[in-house]
């Protein structure tokens, strides 16, 4: 059962069927945000088409609404003292001149009412739905229409009224077909409708009137609310849901084939990305076998004497073609695939073939080989370092290993191993101590030798920077635990003359010399 399903997964771990999975996930997901966004956008445009028509048409019903309350203040200002022929017919006069008016009328100083053409009554002003602005009264009634005899809208204050028509108003904000302007209060309970056809508002009408949104959908109307004036009357815009699905159906017809294409993008980069992962898993196991590894050598000096002391092994990858790989790009790789071990005992090899006797020759030198997490959670490199040692004639002592504080996850793991190879006459040094999570405590566990400074720490000396003081410090903890100190990165002569001064004793970096080729290193021993 396991092996069946360690072939399913190495079939499923491929880049093709990977590749599928990934712009497939994608796809669900990014098509479930375009179809939002469609309707979002749909949305958007609609209300945003719709506003144009409904500042216009709050535009023309205000101005014939201005002209009415003007005739209202003309009439306010005429003094008739009582309602005879010549009263009348200097109201029709007046009325004669005055836009959108089919009749008017004036308050007497005896309270009475003078017309030019007969007006409702207060009784039949009881039929009318009526809204107070301020000192004005605005009132309708649509069933007017039919009667010719009565106006459809009426403006009036204490002293004078102006009749007109609903069909003024029809034709001034002259809306195309299809679509309704209904002017209601904020609770959506009464409603001038422009079209003169209804009085008393629909359910849906007083939902889209309270909506918290000014565009609202509902059984296959949208509705556009104004926001209002202060005393809470707004314009409610109704047309057929028709654009508005169009528009929700070309949006996410849009957005849609939009994320289909950028899922697809996923899936392919997906693709190129475990293919250069598999690719490289690959080349790494090719170049183990055809023996494209090699090490190269950066010198240790003392900081005092300035002599060379050993060399710390840096493993590198030359192609076939004579390219080097970086080691930033397969190391990681290695590590995350367990290629690591198998790389670490290849250097350990070369580091033995190469200068081998040029450590026999030489029993004060030494050379550090770094060790992963992977070597120390499965020890792969321990025995055969013990027959390769004995093979080369080389003493334990003189090949140390160097542990970063990431592989040191483990404590009781790590401790384990390194005390059994500190037991064989290995030294073992902490690499880029001060970068990861190591402390005090764990330093005190573990069988240590030998601390390295990280080279950002060696830059930050005698600067300004916040971590200009870790590495003094590092440096005095590491006396206090009668520990050796190898400061890296030296690329400067006051760096080197400085780190002296504070008590480290190797440094490793530019200012003596780059990674050298055992060719190379040998003659740097021979020269220092």
């Amino acid at each position: 059962m396991i092996k069946q399903m360690s072939r399913y997964w190495r079939w499923c771990y491929r880049p093709w069927p990977l590749g599928l999975l990934v712009g497939l996930l994608s796809s669900l997901l990014l098509l479930s945000g375009a179809w939002q966004l469609g309707t979002w956008q749909a949305r958007q445009s609609e209300q945003q088409r719709l506003g144009v028509l409904h500042a216009e048409v709050v535009r023309r019903s205000a101005v014939l609404l201005s002209e009415l309350a003007g005739h209202l203040q003309v009439l306010d200002q005429q003094k008739i003292a009582q309602c005879d022929d010549n009263a009348r017919q200097q109201l029709r006069s007046l009325r004669h001149g005055m836009l959108y008016t089919h009749a008017v009328a004036l308050r007497l100083a005896d309270g009475q009412w003078c017309y030019s053409l007969p007006l409702p009554t207060e009784q039949q002003l009881q039929s009318y739905q009526a809204w107070q602005f301020d000192s004005v009264r605005l009132l309708w009634n649509p069933q007017q229409l039919s009667v010719s005899s009565q106006p459809s809208l009426l403006l009036m204050d204490a002293g004078a009224q102006v009749a007109s028509s609903l069909r003024y108003l029809q034709e001034t904000i002259a809306l195309p077909d299809g679509y309704q302007a209904l002017l209601t209060d904020a609770q959506g309970q009464r409603m001038l409708d422009f079209s003169g056809v209804r009085m008393v508002t629909t359910a849906t009408e007083q939902a889209a009137a309270q909506s918290p949104q000014p565009l609202f959908v509902a059984d296959g109307k949208v509705y556009l609310r104004g926001p209002g004036d202060s005393r809470g009357m707004r314009l409610l815009l109704v047309t057929d849901d028709g654009p508005l699905r169009q528009a929700t159906a070309y949006y996410q017809r849009l957005f849609g084939g939009l994320a289909l294409a950028f899922a697809a993008l996923l899936g392919w980069l997906a693709a190129l990305l475990i293919r250069h992962e598999q690719s490289l898993h690959k080349a790494l196991q090719l170049a183990l076998r055809r023996g494209e590894l090699e090490v190269d050598y950066q010198p240790l000096v003392d900081l005092q004497t300035r002599r060379c002391v050993g060399a710390e092994a840096l493993v590198r990858w030359r192609r076939a073609d004579g390219q080097r790989v970086r080691p930033d790009l397969f190391i990681p790789q290695a590590e995350d695939s367990g290629q690591i071990c198998a790389i670490t005992q290849r250097v350990i090899e070369l580091v033995l073939a190469e200068v081998g006797e040029l450590l026999r020759s030489n029993p004060q030198l030494y050379v550090s080989v770094n060790l992963a997490a992977a070597d120390i959670a499965g020890a792969a490199f321990a025995e055969p370092a013990r027959r390769l040692l004995r093979e080369a004639g080389v003493a334990p002592g003189q090949l140390v290993w160097e542990v970063t504080e990431r592989g040191l996850v483990d404590v009781e793991l790590a401790t384990r191993l390194l005390g059994q190879l500190r037991a064989d006459g290995h030294r073992i040094a902490i690499d880029d101590f001060g970068t990861g999570y190591s402390s005090l405590s764990y330093l005190q566990q573990l069988p240590v030798d030998v601390l390295k400074i990280d080279k950002s720490f060696v830059d930050a000396l005698g600067t300004e920077a916040a971590s200009s003081p870790v590495a003094p410090h590092v440096i005095e903890m590491a006396r206090d635990l009668g520990l050796k100190v190898i400061a890296e990165g030296v690329e400067h002569e006051r760096q080197a003359v400085l780190l002296a001064e504070l008590g480290a004793q190797i440094g490793q970096g530019w200012l003596f010399a780059k990674p050298l080729d055992a060719q190379a290193f040998r003659m740097f021993v021979a020269q220092h």
